[in-house]
């Protein structure tokens, strides 16, 4: 048998012993050092409380009946105690009252074992309890490791998320062209992007894309195409065309060599010379024109996704702007979202929401206001990314 007072834990569970009869000491002692447990003792209740918060028992077999304090309150103030609040207690008792094992579960016990003691009785309950302890043990270990690894991990994907987010360019506030948009990913992390840049002195592109899914493998994704257009990094692809840059980008991009993943865009080419601008959608529903008219017109360009078909034939078309129009380009996480009445809100809809605000200040970041009121102020289930170019 183990002096408690210093005892050092090894590898074998270690059993303290709370009874006030020497004997009852011994032979429990001795029926669980032969079934290779580490024991240690006590005679007390204070002795116990002292002991358990040094040496930390895996389990604690502790009697009722001492004198001084009993084995109630011994149970209570180990459960006090932060250093022994886990340990399981098993209580001793010649009693076999429901009050009294009623009170015994209520203060912190596991089990009862009424005298006088079956050996194999006690040997069962503890292996059950110990097995349940260290069953538990092992949980919050692996529960705090994964804590720690989703911290880092969150840690990580606000990075990447403020990276991504420097890829996005700055909005123009003055000159013939005007942008303005609001970009705001389900997660840290999401799958729409957009960007703009004068090819040269007179041709102004835009575009708008979305990826399928949403996290980091649909982030880096759409960053790997961000940084394709933005770079011009197509090789013997004409940027001013449309249906030439889609071509390009389909040829990379195929589903089945980018493990099932494809993207809808919406690409435009402006000519500031002759307001025509040339355009294109794989994939992707129609961008909102509107020239200051109770009236709005669709530009769809439609044509099959990217990375979908590997010969596809891309095709662009064209449209005059009158000076004073506006073009809203969008990905579906931005009308995703059912009305008041029930109903779902359609690409019309949201039209009509534009064209009531189109002169309010904030006027996207209003609509994305309300777009989420709509979901009771909840987080969007999809990427909500719009788009304003305005043709002054």
């Amino acid at each position: 048998m183990i002096d408690s007072e210093n005892i050092k834990k090894g590898s074998k569970p270690l059993i303290m012993v709370v009874d006030d009869i020497l004997k009852n000491l011994q032979v429990i002692g001795s029926a669980l050092v032969d079934s290779g447990y580490d024991v240690a003792v006590a005679m007390s209740g204070l002795q116990a409380l002292e002991s358990a918060k040094n040496v930390k028992p895996d389990l604690i077999l502790l009697d009722i009946m001492m004198p001084q304090m009993d084995g109630f309150e011994v149970c209570q103030r180990l459960k006090e105690m932060p250093e022994t609040q886990n340990i399981p207690v098993i209580f001793l008792t010649a009693k076999n009252e429901a009050d009294d094992i009623l009170k015994g579960f209520e203060l912190g016990g596991v089990d009862f074992i009424t005298k006088p003691f079956q050996k194999q009785e006690i040997l069962a309950r503890i292996k059950t309890h110990l097995d349940l302890k260290f069953a538990r043990e092992e949980l919050e270990a692996k529960a705090n490791e994964m804590a720690i690894i989703n911290y880092r991990l969150r840690k990580e994907l606000v990075i990447a998320g403020q990276f991504f987010q420097s890829l996005l360019p700055e909005e123009i506030t003055n000159g013939p062209l005007l942008t303005s948009y609001k970009y705001v990913p389900t997660d840290k992390l999401g799958g729409d992007a957009l960007g703009y840049f004068k090819i040269d002195e007179h041709t102004f592109i835009f575009y708008l894309l979305d990826v399928c899914g949403h996290g980091i493998s649909s982030a880096l994704f759409s960053s790997s195409v961000l940084n394709i257009l933005r770079f011009q990094n197509l090789p013997d692809v004409d940027f001013k065309d449309p249906a030439h840059v889609f071509g390009g980008l389909n040829k990379i991009f195929q589903m089945n060599k980018h493990h099932g993943m494809y993207f809808t865009i919406w690409y435009g080419v402006y000519d500031l010379r002759t307001n025509v601008l040339n355009f294109a959608s794989a994939g992707h529903h129609p961008a909102l024109l509107m020239n200051g008219s109770e009236k709005f017109e669709k530009l769809s360009g439609a044509n099959f996704i990217i990375g979908g078909l590997q010969n596809y034939n891309f095709k662009t078309e064209k449209k005059v702007i009158p000076p004073g129009s506006k073009i809203y380009i969008f990905s579906d996480g931005v009308y995703d979202a059912k009305l008041k009445d029930g109903s779902n809100m359609t690409i019309d809809d949201l039209a009509g929401i534009l064209m009531n605000n189109s002169t309010a200040a904030n006027e996207l970041h209003k609509l994305y206001d309300y777009v989420r009121s709509l979901n009771n102020g909840k987080s969007l289930k999809d990427d909500f990314t719009i788009l304003k170019v305005e043709f002054n």
